[in-house]
């Protein structure tokens, strides 16, 4: 099963935000077929991510259900990576009014207290958008800025957080796991790892 396809990953976005669910209540929050979400969550378990407990199921490895993702999907490489004379509060300004969706170590501020990437990222909605973005950008002077610009290689649904676009929580995990900021999630992980007690 490739996780990386649309179906799967709505799927798969659906475990991680439930992270204990039934394959009914994947299928309800996926909005996929439910022979999807059957497919998907009796992969998930031969796979050993996810334990069945009693009627329903358990995510039982975060690190391993994250990884096991990768394997189906490198992170795309940016569109553009630009250094500007703009203090970051500028450039979430700019991105914002442009609706750049914020992805990586940007969105995943929102929801844990990790700190320590000065870069901003952010999927653009299209090459277009990029495209304007870049030349509107790049008549700005040069500076210690580093804005990067994502293609959307899947799909992106974007939440509101304030005046700015994110990728929601499983979207902004699976991106993290997928490129080199898989370090970012680390006290997340932890956490859950203590939420989850074998029966």
């Amino acid at each position: 099963m490739n996780l990386a396809r649309p179906k799967a990953l709505k799927a798969l976005e659906a475990v991680i935000e439930l992270g204990s669910f039934t394959q009914y209540q994947v299928w309800k929050r996926a909005g996929t077929s439910f022979d999807t979400a059957h497919r998907l969550v009796h992969f998930l378990e031969e796979k050993r991510v996810v334990a069945k407990i009693g009627k329903s199921y358990r995510v039982s490895s975060w690190p391993g259900l994250l990884n096991l993702f990768s394997a189906f999907r490198s992170f795309p490489k940016p569109i553009a990576v630009l250094q500007l004379s703009l203090s970051p509060a500028q450039a979430e300004k700019y991105l914002s009014e442009k609706q750049f969706a914020y992805c990586l170590s940007s969105a995943w501020r929102h929801y844990d207290d990790y700190f320590g990437d000065p870069q901003t990222n952010a999927y653009a909605s299209s090459a277009e958008q990029a495209e304007k973005a870049v030349r509107e950008l790049s008549q700005l002077p040069k500076g210690t800025t580093v804005i990067n610009i994502y293609p959307q290689d899947l799909p992106v649904e974007p939440i509101k957080k304030g005046n700015s676009l994110i990728t929601g929580l499983p979207r902004t995990l699976l991106d993290l796991y997928s490129s080199k900021y898989a370090y970012a999630a680390d006290n997340w992980i932890k956490k859950k790892a203590l939420e989850w007690q074998p029966e």
